[in-house]
């Protein structure tokens, strides 16, 4: 591949920093949304009562909740592309740029 190791070092040093990037705020994301989707999946099966509770006319507790949960997906999806567009994707050119500096170094 690239005989240079500094190079190389730095193509692993930037792609270290987008996959450190990267976890730092998919690892929140899913546990927020794992936790909000069994939960749900949890109460339905254990609480039905609780999840019978009227809020507002005939909409009850579930149908909120359920509501809660695809707002929460929109929610979620939205932040990551706006997170990826911002800082992961300057992140990745900049790891491909070192990259293609090494094998240019050959």
């Amino acid at each position: 591949m690239v005989d240079n190791g500094t190079s190389v070092e730095a193509a692993h040093a930037s792609i270290r920093l987008l996959v450190d990037e990267k976890v730092r705020y998919l690892v929140p994301m899913t546990i927020m949304y794992m936790t909000c989707y069994i939960g749900l999946t949890v109460l339905a099966a254990l609480a039905k009562g609780f999840l019978g509770t009227k809020v507002v006319g005939s909409v009850n507790l579930g149908f909120v909740l359920i509501a809660f949960n695809y707002v929460l997906s929109w929610g979620l999806a939205i932040a990551y592309g706006s997170i990826a567009r911002n800082k992961f994707d300057p992140l990745a050119a900049r790891a491909a740029a070192v990259f293609r500096e090494g094998e240019l170094v050959k």
